[in-house]
């Protein structure tokens, strides 16, 4: 019966210290500029301020964001349960953070800037971004979740035949500029 009870414990705890690391982002956030505003159009956008001016659409995914003072990245995941759907959507936001601040760094040519405060691929073809690692502090940024009713996909990719509720999660991935510079990247990188 105790470990039932400390496991429920645990899962509470891990629960709200989530909630209280969001809080402490959400208020950093808001601290260091206006509250985000969503501006209808097709597609429409978000205006974080300080030059960040993101689509809701697909183009969010594939570009990294840079505002004045911050960086930002989206990654989106599936999954059955809503913690491992948030882990991809994080681990996606994390990747293309890490990617794209190193081709920035290393390999600038390859990158354009777009209106909004966004870099993306010349080319378009991911096999040139800079592959490497670098340890990142960050934070996840208005993360979202919502079920699908569908077909789930085994670990090799191949439909099961299952059918039922899946969960979507998007999130943005935030660094602090103050954190992390181009010149911090360059000293931190191990490229592959």
């Amino acid at each position: 019966m105790s470990t039932r009870r400390n496991c429920l414990i645990g899962l509470a705890a891990l629960a709200a210290s989530a909630a209280a690391v969001e809080a402490d982002t959400l208020y950093k956030v808001l601290k260091a500029g206006p509250r985000p505003k969503l501006i209808p159009g097709n597609p429409a956008k978000v205006d974080f301020g300080h030059g960040l001016l993101v689509p809701m659409s697909k183009a969010a995914f594939h570009t990294l964001w840079e505002g004045d003072d911050r960086w930002i990245t989206y990654g989106h995941g599936f999954g059955k349960f809503k913690g491992a759907a948030m882990g991809q959507a994080e681990e996606a936001a994390l990747g293309t953070m890490k990617l794209y601040l190193l081709t920035l760094a290393f390999a600038p040519d390859r990158l354009a800037r777009i209106d909004g405060g966004g870099w993306v691929l010349k080319s378009g073809n991911l096999a040139d971004l800079v592959k490497g690692e670098i340890a990142l502090p960050g934070r996840p940024l208005m993360p979202t979740t919502d079920s699908l009713y569908g077909y789930t996909q085994g670990a090799s990719g191949d439909d099961d035949n299952t059918s039922g509720d899946v969960t979507h999660a998007t999130t943005g991935w935030l660094v602090w500029k103050n954190e992390v510079n181009i010149d911090y990247v360059r000293s931190h990188a191990q490229l592959l």
